[in-house]
């Protein structure tokens, strides 16, 4: 995009989001670590005038130049919450998750490599049948603009893709999610209160064959998406919160659907030759 800065992308160790007894979308639990102590909240005003001075320093290409392996090899060695460069900028759970999943989170399945980072599902998990993993943001300030990341997703039904904003508690949150029950189509989604607003938009080509831009655009007023830089839907009939007053994160996930749905579908794994995972790379922001 014309004027779009490429910024450090942080995912946030101390999350300021409480238990709530709201519904929450699958992905939004898996944001939800166990609750910080008050002092780890802001108040208002320090949010406004953190944000307004860390902006700059939000995003990343998600990129590892020092890195040996590539995001497509099996024979890359598999990067651990030690050592993973991410965690410098990200959460990286491990061995948790959502209840309703097929997978619990495993931070040995988050590979950063010099083409970007990917996500894989494999069987790692003691507690499930699957692994999978996802990247949160230690940063807290957000504010609207504009969140784009490339993204190459899945044809394997059940495994889905997933970029999204999350206010605490699962009160409000903006998605674009893809699953490999049809990877010709994508969701945008807004969650408020514990109801979602759920769009599938036909994306126009195959999201598990190449790299596409996704973004969204989140404004006061209204909530913009965008595939390849040409906007694909827009709303203004679902309100989100002050991101002033509350402490949005952005989180990256790929994951397992044990649902018979027409969604996503029911995740098994196939065969050894075929590697699932979602590949990120290019996170960018703009005021």
């Amino acid at each position: 995009m014309k004027s779009l800065s490429t910024l450090s992308l942080a995912l946030i160790a101390t999350l300021a989001f409480g238990t709530s007894n709201i519904i929450l979308h699958p992905s939004t639990a898996a944001a939800l670590p166990s609750t910080p102590s008050s002092s780890s909240n802001n108040n208002n005003n320090t949010v406004s005038i953190a944000a307004a001075a860390s902006r700059t320093g939000f995003f990343e290409s998600l990129q590892s130049p020092s890195s040996t392996g590539t995001s497509g090899s099996r024979n890359a060695p598999p990067s651990t919450s030690a050592a993973n460069p991410l965690t410098q900028k990200f959460i990286i759970p491990n061995e948790t998750g959502p209840s309703s999943w097929s997978c619990s989170y495993i931070a040995q399945e988050v590979l950063s490599t010099s083409t970007g980072t990917s996500i894989s599902i494999g069987r790692r998990s003691k507690r499930k049948p699957f692994s999978c993993g996802e990247l949160i943001s230690r940063e807290t300030n957000l504010d609207y603009g504009r969140y784009s990341v490339d993204m190459i997703s899945t044809n394997v039904k059940g495994h889905v893709s997933g970029f999204f904003l999350i206010a605490p508690n699962g009160a409000s949150e903006i998605d674009v999610e893809l699953t490999g029950l049809n990877s010709k189509v994508g969701w945008m989604n807004v969650w408020k209160n514990g109801k979602q607003h759920p769009v599938k938009i036909p994306l126009g080509f195959d999201a598990s064959k190449d790299w596409h831009t996704y973004t969204i655009e989140w404004r006061k007023d209204f909530i913009a998406w965008f595939v390849d830089n040409k906007q694909v839907y827009r709303r203004s009939d679902v309100g989100t919160l002050d991101p002033r007053k509350n402490l949005y994160k952005l989180a990256l996930n790929s994951w397992t659907s044990q649902s018979d749905d027409q969604w996503a579908g029911r995740f098994s794994l196939p065969g050894r030759k075929t590697v699932v995972k979602t590949q990120f790379r290019n996170l960018r922001y703009t005021p």
